[in-house]
């Protein structure tokens, strides 16, 4: 097999990929079929497993409540799911999930490794010789078709199985589906689950042996029906991974139901498999499937129930199912009764042929289909009224039968077969005949013929026939393989049976005739184009100014016409086909004249004296009736047809005047009336003889025989004979006939061998002796009137050369006397009597002798003289004489044109009175000049050329002209010696003995510039490659920038939770510490409460600094915080003493934790804000440690800012990309340049042949093609010996005339060069565009995520902030003098409110600038809670209800939040105003509520009953902990989804053009790249083979081209 010839003509790249992978694809399945097969127990074996794979969606999950019977249907699902890969999967880990199918990814990937493993050894050797990979292969293909390609499938669509409601994963719950790299997975998933359906398929369709053998399982019709069970498991495995099955259930089933009652009728009712017991185990399968589906819908129809029958009727049912099918007898008695005269349509002649071939393979092995058979035999006869029915029996004689007999005995090893499978053949036969008359454009139907054709009735060439026929109906692709496989199958066959002699009929079964004509006629199409290819090809270099790029063009061109009449003519050659001798001649011509092909001209030459030299004439046979009118030989057909046995059916003009006859007179006639009687009466059994044995010593040979003209007399004529068993004509014998003038002067007569009379005689009697037909009859003359003494001298006649005899015969007042030659022949037939003779009678004067026309071409030669002539200048007059002088060429002459003779106009007329006679003389002696228009001329090969033309040339060449001719004969001696000494060295110089060597080693030669070519393709890699790798690098740097960036998001949003989660730990110590200074209704609930709340808010704490804590990416001052002892936490002792501790902030938060698990085992008494643990809470959270974790916040804020402005990563990738492309353009170019050069080095090689030269090959292509055109084969047959001097001579003549300087002048516009560029420029483009587009997605992400932190930090800091203001209020009403950030809690209280309205100012100026870069599902939500109607929302994550929400402060909370956080610093402002007054003046103010006496102080139990009785504390506290901590909690929640949601579309944009970068990358090396580094290599081949245009001694003697030619040999040893 062969990949993309370098011949390939110009067609697309696409149709030269499509037609390579088909071919490919064809030869790869050939070799395949053709292995050995696994044995019917594993095929039933595999066929039980694809079963149960389809049993297993019976049994899923949305179907398992329709068997009711639980443990029943979980156990089938359990087992059926053994053979499946899915179910072993569903309670893994995604990521094994993921392992697992690219694992199986990777066997296919190791399948097209195999493959293209294959298609590249196939470029250099026979695909059936890759015996190891073919059988890797066939397994590979076996167990995909049966157990492989449900489950690989299935698992490939498993990671679509996805909840469209929520959008995840239904077996990994989560998984989200599409999002980030599941996108790339899902892709890569659905690429592979593509390829295996393809794959898959195109076995199904193709991977079958469609003849019928005994021990094969796979033979079968078609693969269509296979087809559709292959839609079916796609079908079903679609249904229940794309589709919510619980959920339209109905219509899964629905669609299930409609393919498996499509499969069962396909299956049960015409299966299409020929091996009996596999067909019988496929109809079961199909049977039980249907069996399943039926129990499917009844499970639904009894769902409502309590009947739980179905699993039982299943599995009870399934067995006695399938017995009844093993059982059952397929007898379709209804296509058998089908009335094949008249078939309704199509579909009933396919189905009755295809059932009656398929039980005739079972004909001699199964009685009852025998009986059957006979049966229809009978039926047949009662219906079939036609005369050519084969039932009748005048239609079906015995000779018939045993000849049918004997050549199937030969075939099938000695096998006997009955006279009634003989007959069904022919009905056979005569229905496929019916069938394709009304439908001949059925491509199945011929298919089906011709392998009929092949193995019952052992007509090779007439199943040729139909597939040729076949072919042209545009047949589907598994026809094309089949009619593929067949052609070549039957072609080996007929090859083989060529080379080999055991089997008598071998050489009957040729190549049919319709392939035997259309290759003549394309062969000689094919000439005439090679000669026109080869005239413009000459004609383009021989311009002044020769254009390269066109010399190329159409040097590609002739190439690929010369290689498809080497391949065409190899091909008939190789077939044994018949070459008539024209046409052998005309291409031996052609390889002398065009190709400059001496060797191969010899060997065409020594196969057309061959032909002559056994006397045939076989090119002048044709095998089709209706070419006959074309044929000027006499063509004559008879009949070899039990009806028409030995009558004329067909014959020519030539045929019917050469006996006397017209046309009409002779068709349906016996051929006998053309034949003496005694070989008329014999004839039929001769041919009855030779159908039975096809042994003839005069068959297939040219022979002369006795034929009798419509008046009587005979005539001696040369005939060949073969027998041609025509599919369209039916069997005949066909004969080309023809007469020698040499038979014109010699008589002939028959003699009856018992009587010795005359019974018939030539007409040349009538001349000869002067008698006539009539008188001899009437007298019943004997030989011996004629010839005296015959008998006694019979046997020196019946000699080679005869006998010499005097006769003297006298008739009525004639006599004749002389002495004549006398030749003798005996008539007798295979094992009869003497039956008489055939006389020849000559006259000894005549010198004619039976010679073959090889012979007598020969003397006529040898004798052959010619006309020379020359001008008389003393007489004014042309004297010629003739001579047989071989070099004077007359052609010469007589092609002179007409306007190159002498002008006599030019002449003075002389005037009348005038002239004298003497002065007459003397004048024209003076003023004629007889030079005057006379050209000096030479006469090249066919051609005249003007010697001026080669003496006028530019004078700056007249120096080398002048040192060329002097060392003429020094310049061949060195090219000579050059020779030898390379030859003595084992060099090159044997390349120039023949063409076919010298073409050999340019084909197999490497390329001179090798270093560039490869230099070129590797540059065309790495450019890929590291546009590749900087594609994955953009990907994975960009990806890993978002996914930092959103890390610091995080790291941000936590560091501001610990700090809230610390200051409400605070909050909620300080509230029980409250709750325990007063006992209030309802204290102990609410203590309860707060202690469980207190246990969450503990826990969140140490998880989030668990996950700080695990943070490894810091640095600077943040790092400093997190190793370094420099934050300060007091500590007091049971004396009250202060102690203090430096650690860092993460030893800190866990003392702070370890403190408050400590603080929650307290009970409620011992809530004491004085207490040694609740006060190192207390002043911890609101000093040192506070203030570090503020500054933590601050610094993962300015990290993430840093981080989100400062990176240039995409603008660095984008720039480094753009420079590597700018880089890579100048050097592809340089390197596309390099390879360019090589090929215009190769093509200006031919600028170094002589003008003079190029002129001459061209005016002997012109010539020859001229010959073709005007039809002249008789003088290309004559000339063909002339043809090798006349070249030596014609390159003798140029060597002298033709020297000149070689032309510096040409042209070289390549449209590839350009067309590359474009394309380059085009596909680096379409490459860059990735990166430009990446850059741009990229670049608008990482300015959303910049904008967006101003804002996600503000909102994050709104609860600490709040909380911590509370909690500072509270320690500022229980101790005033408290430190808080190691100040007077006072003095810190004062710019409270300031400070957090000025933050929430800052959140929603934030979010109003940035409503364009949040998404919709962010902006939806800050509205929703930010304006009326909010309660709705609080409610999903507050622990309220929706009247609760509504009814606080008023709907404060319902109507806004933005207006609750109002009222919220309002309430702080108002307190803080109050306590600022009880400091001032307590008598003067009041508070709302009771007054606890907490203390002796009647100030200070004022400002503590603030906390318990004023109304705005408790607001404060309710809206704190209950509204805003929950609404603020849950917008960073939903911030975070909007962010995520923003980085995962980006993620999947991103991935999504990276695939698609991805596929133009892979697409433009396949597409692109690695064609046009082929293009260019085999570019440079052709044009290196276009050298062999070039005659090789005239290479000898170009300096250039040797010296070109020397560097190729250096380069391959």
């Amino acid at each position: 097999m062969q990949g993309i010839s370098i011949f390939d003509d110009d067609k697309s790249a696409i149709d030269k990929m499509q037609n390579s992978f088909k071919n490919l694809l064809f030869e790869i399945i050939y070799y395949l079929i053709s292995g050995e097969n696994f044995p019917l127990f594993l095929y039933i074996f595999f066929v039980m497993i694809e079963s149960f794979q389809v049993f297993y969606f019976a049994f899923s999950d949305d179907f398992l409540s329709l068997w009711k019977v639980k443990s029943w249907s979980e156990s089938f699902q359990s087992f059926f799911g053994y053979f499946m890969i899915s179910p072993y999967l569903k309670n893994v880990e995604f990521p094994s999930f993921i392992l697992v199918l690219y694992i199986i990814m990777g066997l296919f990937f190791l399948l097209i490794v195999l493959i293209i493993f294959i298609a590249i050894k196939a470029q250099t050797t026979s695909v059936g010789k890759l015996t190891g990979p073919l059988f890797v292969l066939k397994i590979f293909f076996e167990i995909l078709n049966y157990i492989f390609f449900m489950p690989a499938l299935h698992l490939f669509l498993t990671i679509f199985y996805c909840d469209s409601g929520t959008g995840y994963h239904r077996y990994y719950s989560d998984q989200q589906c599409y999002t980030g790299n599941y996108l790339l997975h899902a892709f890569l998933s659905a690429i592979a689950a593509i390829i295996l359906i393809c794959v898959s398929g195109l076995v199904t369709m193709t991977f079958y042996e469609s003849r019928f053998q005994p021990n094969n399982p796979l033979c079968k019709i078609s693969g269509r029906d296979d087809m559709k069970f292959l839609i079916f498991k796609i079908i079903l495995v679609l249904c229940f991974t794309l589709l919510n099955v619980s959920e339209l259930r109905i219509l899964v089933v629905i669609i299930i139901t409609l393919f498996a009652v499509i499969q069962f009728f396909s299956f049960n009712k015409s299966s299409v498999y020929l091996n009996y017991y596999y067909s019988k185990v496929l109809n079961s399968q199909h049977a039980i499937i249907m069996w399943t589906i039926c129990m499917i819908i009844f499970g639904i129809i009894v769902e409502d129930t309590y009947y739980e029958g179905a699993p039982y009727l299943w599995v009870f049912g399934s067995p006695l199912l399938l017995l009844i099918v093993m059982l059952r007898k397929e007898y379709r008695y209804d296509i058998m009764m089908i009335d094949s005269n008249k078939f309704d349509s199509l579909n009933q002649a396919i189905q009755q042929l295809q059932y009656l071939t398929k039980f005739l393979n079972y004909y001699h092995t199964d009685r009852n289909i025998a009986t059957l058979l006979d049966g229809f035999v009978e039926y047949h006869r009662t219906i079939c009224k036609r005369e050519d029915c084969p039932c009748q029996a005048k239609n079906m004689g015995n000779k018939k039968i045993a000849k049918f007999q004997k050549n199937f005995k030969l075939q099938n090893q000695d096998e006997e077969i009955k006279e009634q499978y003989v007959v069904f053949v022919y009905i056979l036969e005569r229905i496929f005949t019916l069938s394709l008359t009304r439908f001949p454009n059925c491509t199945e139907l011929r298919i089906s013929h011709s392998l009929f054709l092949m193995e019952k009735m052992q007509s090779n060439q007439q199943a040729l026939q139909e597939l040729v026929a076949a072919e042209q109906e545009k047949p589907y692709m598994d026809e094309q393989f089949i009619i593929y496989r067949l052609k070549k199958l039957i072609e080996e066959q007929m090859f083989e049976n060529s080379k080999s002699s055991k089997n008598p009929a071998a050489g009957i079964d040729a190549v049919n005739e319709l392939t035997t004509e259309n290759n003549l006629r394309e062969i000689r199409a094919q000439i005439e184009k090679s000669a026109s290819q080869h005239i413009e090809f000459w004609s383009q270099l021989s311009e002044d100014t020769p254009d390269l790029g066109k010399l190329y063009d159409v040097g590609t061109r002739m190439m690929y016409v010369d290689k498809m009449l080497e391949d065409s003519w190899k091909r008939i050659i190789k077939m044994n086909m018949d070459v008539p001798p024209n046409l052998m001649m005309i291409y031996s011509r052609y390889l002398v004249d065009i190709l400059y092909d001496k060797e191969s001209a010899e060997e065409v030459l020594e196969r057309l004296k061959n032909f002559y030299s056994v006397n045939m004439d076989r090119g002048k046979i044709t095998n089709n009736i209706n070419d006959f009118p074309n044929e000027s030989t006499a063509l004559i057909s008879i009949s070899a047809e039990d009806i028409t046995f030995g009558r004329i059916i067909g014959l020519n003009m030539s045929a019917s005047k050469m006996f006397g006859y017209s046309k009409s007179e002779l068709i349906n006639r016996k051929v006998n009336i053309l034949m003496p009687n005694v070989f008329a009466q014999s004839h039929d059994q001769f041919m009855e003889a030779y159908l039975q044995t096809y042994e003839s010593r005069i068959m297939n040979r040219e022979r002369m025989i006795i034929g009798k003209s419509k008046n009587g007399y005979i005539f001696p004529f040369f005939i060949y004979v073969r027998y041609v068993p025509s599919f369209i004509h039916g069997a005949q014998f066909f004969g080309a006939m023809r007469q020698e003038k040499v038979f014109k002067n010699v008589a002939f007569m028959i003699v009856n061998g018992s009587t010795q009379e005359i019974e018939n005689i030539s007409a040349t009697f009538i001349t000869m002796f002067h008698v006539d037909l009539n008188y001899i009859t009437k007298k019943k003359m004997k030989v011996s009137d004629i010839i005296t003494n015959f008998q006694e001298n019979i046997t020196e006649y019946l000699n080679k050369t005869g006998a010499e005899a005097d006769i003297n015969f006298k008739n009525r007042d004639q006599t004749v006397q002389g002495k004549f030659n006398i030749t003798a022949g005996e008539i007798m037939f295979k094992d009869s009597k003497l039956q008489g003779y055939v006389i020849k009678i000559e006259n000894n004067r005549q010198e004619k002798s039976f010679l073959n026309p090889n012979e007598q071409s020969q003397i006529k030669k040898s004798q052959q003289v010619k006309f020379y002539f020359q001008f008389d200048q003393s007489q004014h007059i042309f004297i010629g004489e003739y001579t047989q002088d071989q070099n004077f060429q007359m052609s010469a002459i007589s092609s002179v044109k007409q306007d190159e003779t002498f002008d006599y106009s030019q002449r003075e007329p002389i005037k009348e009175d005038e002239k004298t006679p003497s002065s007459n003389i003397g004048e024209k002696e003076e003023k004629l000049d007889l030079a005057l228009g006379i050209r000096t001329m030479k006469y090249i090969n066919g051609q005249l050329f003007d010697v001026d033309d080669f003496k006028n040339q530019d004078s700056d060449e007249d120096a080398e002209e002048n040192d060329q001719k002097k060392g003429g004969n020094t310049g061949m001696q060195q090219v000579q010696k050059e020779d030898d000494e390379e030859e003595a060295e084992g060099g090159h110089a044997n390349i120039y003995k023949s063409r076919r060597t010298f073409v050999q080693f340019l084909t197999e030669s490497r390329n001179v510039n090798q270093s560039s070519m490869v230099c070129f393709k590797w540059s065309a890699a790495i450019l890929i490659i590291c546009l590749g790798i900087l594609g994955l690098l953009d990907y994975i740097l960009t990806q890993q920038l978002f996914q930092d960036i959103q890390e610091g998001y995080i790291m941000m949003q936590d560091s501001n939770i610990r700090v809230a989660l610390g200051q409400r730990i605070q909050w909620q110590i300080m509230e029980l510490c409250r709750l325990n200074k007063i006992n209030i209704p309802g204290t102990d609930d609410k203590v309860k409460i707060q202690l469980l709340n207190m246990n969450t808010t503990i826990s969140d704490l140490k998880d989030i600094q668990s996950k700080i804590q695990s943070s490894t990416e810091v640095s600077g001052r943040q790092d400093e915080l997190m190793t370094t002892n420099s934050i300060k936490m007091i500590s007091r002792d049971n004396s009250g003493s202060e102690s203090n501790q430096l650690v860092d902030i993460n030893q800190g938060t866990s003392q702070i934790i370890s403190k408050a698990f400590e603080i929650m085992n307290y009970d409620i008494t011992e809530f004491d804000q004085d207490s040694d643990s609740i006060f190192f809470i207390r002043y911890n959270l609101l000093n040192d440690y506070y203030q570090a974790t503020l500054e933590s916040v601050d610094l993962y804020t300015n990290q993430l800012i840093d981080l989100a402005y400062d990176s240039n990563v995409l603008l660095i990738l984008l720039i480094v990309a753009c420079v590597f492309t700018v880089i890579s353009i100048p050097w592809i170019a340089c390197t596309f340049n390099l390879v360019s050069q090589n090929q215009e080095e190769v093509i200006k090689l031919f600028l170094e042949i002589p003008l003079a030269k190029v002129k001459q090959l061209f005016a002997k292509c012109e010539a020859f093609s001229n010959t073709l055109q005007i039809g002249e084969d008789e003088d290309a047959n004559q000339e063909n010996e002339l043809s090798f001097e006349e070249n030596e001579e014609g390159e003798g003549i140029v060597e002298e005339f033709g020297r000149r300087k070689k032309r510096k002048k040409y042209k070289y516009d390549s449209k590839d060069k350009r067309n590359f560029y474009i394309k380059f420029i085009i596909s680096i483009g379409l490459l860059i565009a990735y990166f430009i587009a990446h850059y741009l997605i990229g670049t608008n992400l990482q300015s959303s995520m910049q904008q967006l932190i101003q804002e996600m930090n503000a909102t994050s800091m709104a609860v600490p902030s709040i909380t911590f203001a509370n909690n500072v209020f509270r320690q500022m009403l229980w101790d005033s003098n408290f430190p808080v950030k190691n100040n007077v809690s006072k003095t810190i209280s004062t710019n409270f409110v300031k400070d957090l309205y000025n933050l929430n100012t800052n959140m929603q100026k934030d979010h109003s600038l940035n409503l364009g870069y949040h998404n919709s599902i962010y902006n939806d939500y800050f509205d929703s809670i930010m304006k009326a109607g909010a309660c709705n929302e609080v409610i999903k994550v507050a622990g309220v209800d929706l009247v609760t929400c509504q009814a606080f402060v008023k709907g404060i909370v319902d109507e806004s939040l933005a207006l609750a956080l109002s009222r919220h610093f309002e309430n702080l402002r108002y307190l803080l105003t109050v306590y600022d007054s009880l400091l001032n003046d307590s008598s003067a103010t009041a508070i709302a509520g009771t007054v606890y006496n907490f203390t002796t102080n009647t100030q200070q139990n004022k400002i503590l009953s603030l906390m318990y009785t004023d109304i705005s504390a408790i607001e404060l506290n309710q809206m704190q902990d209950i509204y805003i901590r929950s609404i603020f909690q849950q917008l960073l929640i939903v911030f975070n989804e909007s962010l995520q949601k923003d980085i995962d579309t980006n993620t999947t944009t991103t991935v999504t053009i990276f695939i698609v970068f991805l596929v133009v990358l892979v697409l433009v090396y396949l597409l692109f790249w690695w064609p046009i580094a082929n293009k260019i290599n085999n570019e440079i081949r052709r044009t290196t083979l276009l050298l062999s245009m070039i005659p090789l001694n005239l290479i000898q003697r170009i300096k250039a081209i040797r010296e070109y030619l020397n560097r190729i040999h250096k380069v391959d040893s």
